[in-house]
This record gives structure tokens, C-alpha cells and sequence, in this order.
């Protein structure tokens, strides 16, 4: 009973001094948890008004996309500013951890209800409905993580680098929503166009990443 109870102790802190040796482990698994809400917010408005303006595929879809991907733009900029690559000191291990699971599970759950809607043909008010709910998880998030812009450890100019790093992200994003869109039709529903933004975000996510670490929040 003894080792186990020093196994644990001693596994956790081999753990955090890995961390703590290659902090950008730990800054890759928040922006991917971070990247379920960016991809969770860009299908909720995406479906939300194709659905509403009875928009499927082509450039109309691709200028739907680009309405969406800016919000899902200002969302990512504040939790990578505040979360991936800010300052934080002094999380446990385990609250990390938890922390990495209630982001990306309000992502992922966030994407599944919407998968399930883009199945069965939706209305817009679904998605809509969905939509305020995530901002309200988000909203209680951010103030129990206590987050506050103003202790933010990086200037305004953060912003127009983040936003030219990220416009070559929205340049691949939208261009490939347009064109897969055009030639992908595996299911003949929603659910297509859905894959089609699947595809384009998971080609710009390690662009992104990388182009944040290195230009935009570098230390």
C-alpha cells in the first residue's frame, strides 16, 4: 500500500517536471482544447445562418465560412493570449488537467450536437440555441479560471500579428470549405459541408500554432 501510495506522488511530478522542461507539450494540448471551441463556434454559426439563408456549397457557403471564422478568430485570440501562451503559475497538475477536459469537452460536445443536427436537417434555430448555451459555458469558464484581460502579459500589436498569422489560416480554411464542398458528397446532407470544414481546419491547425508560438505571443 506504501508504494502505491508514493507511486502516484512521484508519477505527477515526473509528469510536471517533463512539462515544466517542455512547456510547449503542455501550450500544444491547450490550443487543441482550444481549437474544439474555435471549431465548435466556427459549425455552430456556419450552420446557423447556411440554414437560415439556405446556403449549401460554393462561394456563397465559403462567405458564410468567413463570417463564421472571424468570430471563431477574436474567440481563439483571447484564450491563447489568456490560457496557452500566457503566464499562468502555480496550476497543479491535476487542475490542469481538468482544465484541458471541461475546454475541449465543451468543444467536442458543442460539435457532436451539431453533427447530429446537420444528420436530421436542423433549423437554424437549433444551432442558434446551441450557441448561446456555449457562450454561457465559456462565460463561467473564463471567470472560474479567473482570467482577466488587463493582467495579460502581451500588447495590442499581439492582435494585428495574431490576425496576420491567422490570415493565411482563413485564406486555406475558406478556400477549402469552397472547393471540397464542390466535390465532396459522401452523405448528400448538412453533414457534407460539416466535413468539408473538418478538413480545412485540420490543415491550418499546426500552421497556426506554430505561427503564434513563434510571431505572435514569443516571449
Amino acid at each position: 500500500m506504501d508504494n502505491v501510495g508514493t507511486t502516484m506522488p512521484n508519477r505527477e511530478n515526473a509528469i510536471t517536471r517533463l512539462l515544466e522542461r517542455f512547456p510547449i507539450i503542455y501550450q500544444f494540448l491547450r490550443f487543441a482544447a482550444i481549437g474544439f471551441l474555435n471549431v465548435a463556434i466556427n459549425f455552430l454559426i456556419l450552420n446557423g445562418i447556411s440554414k437560415a439563408l439556405g446556403i449549401s456549397e460554393g462561394l456563397p457557403l465559403g462567405a458564410v465560412e468567413a463570417v463564421a471564422f472571424v468570430f471563431a478568430l477574436i474567440q481563439s485570440y483571447l484564450w491563447n493570449r489568456m490560457w496557452t501562451f500566457g503566464g499562468e503559475q502555480g496550476i497543479s497538475l491535476w487542475k490542469n488537467f481538468l482544465r484541458l477536459v471541461l475546454v475541449g469537452s465543451v468543444g467536442a460536445f458543442s460539435i457532436i450536437l451539431v453533427l447530429v443536427g446537420s444528420k436530421f436537417f436542423a433549423p437554424p434555430y437549433y444551432y442558434f440555441g446551441i450557441l448561446l448555451v456555449f457562450l454561457i459555458c465559456q462565460i463561467v469558464l473564463w471567470r472560474t479560471f479567473g482570467f482577466h484581460t488587463s493582467t495579460a502579459g502581451h500588447t495590442g500589436n499581439s492582435f494585428i500579428a495574431f490576425f496576420i498569422v491567422t490570415l493565411v489560416g482563413f485564406g486555406i480554411n475558406v478556400g477549402l470549405v469552397s472547393l471540397i464542398s464542390l466535390h465532396l458528397h459522401i452523405t448528400h446532407t448538412d453533414l457534407d459541408k460539416n466535413l468539408a470544414a473538418v478538413a480545412a481546419t485540420a490543415v491550418s491547425l499546426f500552421w497556426n500554432f506554430f505561427g503564434y508560438k513563434v510571431v505572435v505571443f514569443k516571449k
